[in-house]
């Protein structure tokens, strides 16, 4: 944990190894670890989670050259779970400050979904070597059938060169603990 000194940015960024392996346990087997590194902090009212990723080969489909839809769908994927579980454990969202640990790794997969999802590709990313940067920009409450936490969030990635993508999305996490 490295304390910042700079203003608006949370006291503390985290680059948990730890986390970040036991928050990478469901893409192991399926040798689809692109997430390397990652730091998480809260700026003011945004939770800002980044992230150096990469893979040699993709999971589905021969060499494109380029970093593509699915890919982006994974890495953000690694990147929100990565953040949440930051998040719980250093009670960064006041709406997820009752969640425990074992709160969270029971709901991880199950309970964590992407309702709304808008991407633009800019320019080729090189999927060697890019980074990405998830910004949570709001959170609601929503008393449904069943209630659920709503998370709006933007994500980019790129590369050392040109390359870009960017995308906004809704998270949704049901299944909420009853302490929430």
């Amino acid at each position: 944990m490295t304390q910042t000194s700079q203003p608006g940015l949370a006291e503390y960024l985290h680059d948990d190894s730890v986390l970040l392996n036991r928050t990478m346990t469901p893409y192991v087997g399926k040798d689809t670890v692109y997430l390397k590194h990652a730091t998480v902090a809260r700026r003011e009212n945004l939770i800002v989670g980044t992230g150096e990723l990469g893979f040699d080969r993709s999971c589905y489909i021969e060499e494109t050259g380029h970093f593509n839809a699915v890919e982006f769908i994974i890495s953000y994927n690694q990147l929100i779970y990565y953040t949440l579980a930051a998040s719980v454990r250093d009670h960064l969202i006041p709406e997820l400050s009752s969640w425990t640990m074992d709160d969270y790794w029971q709901r991880q997969l199950p309970s964590v979904l992407i309702s709304k999802m808008s991407t633009r590709f800019r320019q080729p990313i090189n999927s060697r070597s890019y980074r990405g940067v998830l910004t949570i920009t709001d959170i609601e409450f929503r008393q449904r059938s069943r209630p659920l936490l709503a998370l709006q969030t933007t994500i980019e990635f790129s590369d050392d060169g040109v390359g870009s993508a960017v995308g906004e999305l809704e998270i949704v996490l049901v299944d909420l603990p009853t302490n929430s």
